[in-house]
Formats: C-alpha cells, structure tokens, sequence
C-alpha cells in the first residue's frame, strides 16, 4: 500500500498543490464553524471562544493566499454569534465606542445576513434582538445605558413607532417584568438563532471532514468488537477451505481507515451533500459584502453607526519589542508559515495570522534573515 507522503510525492508533479491545501484549509473551516454552532446551540461559552480563536486565525491566512476560498458568510455569522454570546455581559465592547453593548453591536451584523435567512426568522430575530439590546440594560439596573441604548435603536434602526413607545415606557419605569419582555426573551433569541444555524447550515456548510473522521471512528469500534468476539467465533465455527473465501458481496475497506477492515456495513452508499473537491470555491451569496468583521472583542465594527453598516478597520498598532521577540522565538521553535501555532503558543493581544505574516516579512528586511 502506498503511503501518503508517496500519493504527495507522485501528484505534486500533475496538480499545484498549494490548490490541494486550499482545499483541505477549507474543510477544516468548515469544520470549526459546524463546532462553532454546536458550542452554540450547547451555550459552551469558553469553549466557544477557544474554538472561535482557532477559526478566525484559519480564515486569515487561507483568505491571505492567492488560492483561498470565500468564507466571508461564515466568518460573518461567526461574528454575530460572538456578540450575542456575550449579550448580558455589558462590560464587553467591540467597537470604539463604548456604549455600543454587543447587542447592539450585533444588529447591523445581522442586517448584512439578510440575504441568507429566511425573511419572517431574519425580521422576528431582528425585533428580538432590538427588544433585549434594551431588556438586557434594564435587568442590570443601568437605566442610563438603557436610555441611551434607545435612543441609538431610534436613530439607527427601522424602530416601529408602536415598540418605540412600549419601549420608552419600560425604560421609564425602570420595568424588567413587562409582558413584552416577558414575550420577547433572551431564551427565544437564542432558540431562533439555533433554527437559523440549522437552515444555514443544511444548505451551504459542508461537513466532509467530520463524517470521514466518524466513519474512522465507528471502524475502530467494529474492529474492537470482532477482536473481542475472534476467538468465540474461531471455536465454535469449523475450520474449511471455503470460509476463507471472500463473500461476493464483501463490502471494499474504505482508504480513509487504514488498515481496518470493519466487521459490518457503517454507512449508507447514499451520497448526502458531500463537499468534493472541485467544489471548493462555494455557491457565492447574492448580496455584496462590504466590508470584513472582526471576531474579536474591542475590535472595529461600526465607524459610523447611522451609515447603514458601512464598517471601517480599527487603526493600526505599532508593533513593540516583547512582541517581536515572541515572533521570533515561534518561528525558531515551530518554523515559518505556521501562524496559527505561534498564535496558540504566544499572547499577541488580539492579532492575527495575517498580521505575523506581515511583520515577519519585514523583520527578515530589517535583520537580514
């Protein structure tokens, strides 16, 4: 059998294949992303925010390669979910401005999805999310942030002069307990954001690389079960030339498990959305995107709030000495190109593969490495 380093060996004449790695970077998105809406759907918060990290930092350098794929949806939702895991904690900010609550920063996210969300879930969601931007301030006991909250949803959102009302009298009377806060809640926001997920991801995420680590899985499972039951079997069954033969309808060994022979049937022949690799470069979405959100928290979303989600970039930070030499020490210990572990291994407050990439680059100028 041949190994992989010699399927490597004898492709990379025929095909580039830094095309190759373009694929597989793009299952692994999708992988992160599937276990971005299950750490979701499970309210996993630090693990969601572990998983997020590692996500972001694959999507800028696969996106920073000339072969990369758009995974701009993706990154987006990944966004939003962000903001609205830490929708009661209003001491988080993404934006520049500080009374910006992740709620409210989450909104005009939201709006840009549009075009992938069905429109009665995309509209309910929407008026969940303005009704808790303002419920979540008043449960707190900040009327100050509630007030001011309400007026940026009066300036900066299709506000109904009905919920406009309903919700100035809330703030009002300080009322945590209105019927409709008691019929708009965090839990149903929560739960028609988990529907949306689902749609989404039934239609336009691929899930490839987890089935085939499955189907490895349960073919350990089968294997440990026929290595249990080997001997039992060996002494009640009669030896003969016969039952050495292969059955002729003997199911083939996958290539994906290595040197194991499962003992029955794991998957069905129906093929189910599988992602191909010559599907790589996904449906592109109708609308335009505009701009790139950041992930992170105290990041640049809005620069200008009543300009219709037009986002800006935060300016850019000098790099410092500390931080050059944790560059260095990452490149030294796991070797150039390799920023998304010298992400993991070093504190780099919040930059991204991209932005070691480009430093390093300039070191190499400057030192002559």
């Amino acid at each position: 059998m041949a190994s992989s380093s010699d399927i490597i060996s004898s492709t990379t004449d025929k095909i580039n294949l830094s095309e190759v790695e373009g694929v597989v970077q793009s299952w692994i998105i999708d992988y992160y992303f599937a276990s971005l809406c299950r750490l979701f759907r499970d309210r996993s918060v630090l693990e969601f925010r572990k998983t997020l990290k590692l996500f972001e930092s694959i999507v800028d350098d696969l996106e920073s390669s000339s072969h990369g794929s758009d995974h701009s949806t993706q990154r987006t939702i990944c966004c939003f979910l962000a903001r609205v895991m830490d929708g009661e904690n209003l001491e988080v900010h993404y934006d520049h401005v500080s009374q910006i609550t992740p709620l409210m920063s989450a909104l005009p996210i939201w709006e840009t999805l549009k075009d992938v969300s069905e429109s009665d879930l995309h509209a309910k969601i929407k008026t969940l999310l303005i009704v808790q931007s303002v419920a979540v301030c008043v449960r707190k006991g900040h009327s100050k942030t509630a007030n001011k909250t309400l007026q940026w949803l009066e300036k900066e959102t299709e506000l109904p002069a009905k919920l406009q009302g309903k919700l100035a009298t809330i703030v009002s009377k300080k009322d945590a307990y209105d019927q409709l806060l008691m019929n708009f809640t965090l839990e149903q926001l929560l739960e028609n954001i988990d529907t949306f997920l689902i749609a989404f991801s039934q239609e336009r995420s691929s899930v490839f690389l987890f089935e085939a680590a499955l189907k490895v899985v349960q073919a350990r499972y089968g294997r440990s079960e026929k290595t249990s039951s080997e001997q039992e079997e060996s002494e009640m069954t009669p030896s003969s030339t016969e039952s050495n033969k292969p059955e002729e309808n003997e199911e083939q060994v996958d290539p994906l498990v290595l040197n194991i022979r499962p003992k029955k049937k794991l998957f069905s022949k129906q093929i189910r959305d599988v992602w191909k690799p010559e599907t790589a470069k996904k449906k592109q979405t109708t609308h335009r995107r505009t701009s790139i959100f950041k992930i992170s928290r105290r990041s640049s979303v809005c620069s200008d709030l009543r300009s219709n989600v037009t986002m800006t970039s935060q300016p850019r930070r000098r790099w410092n000495a500390e931080e050059d030499k944790k560059l260095k020490a990452g490149v030294k210990k796991f070797g150039e190109g390799r920023w998304t572990m010298i992400l993991n291994e070093f504190d780099f407050e919040n930059r991204t593969g991209v932005n070691l990439k480009d430093r390093w680059r300039t070191l190499k100028k400057m030192e002559g490495y």
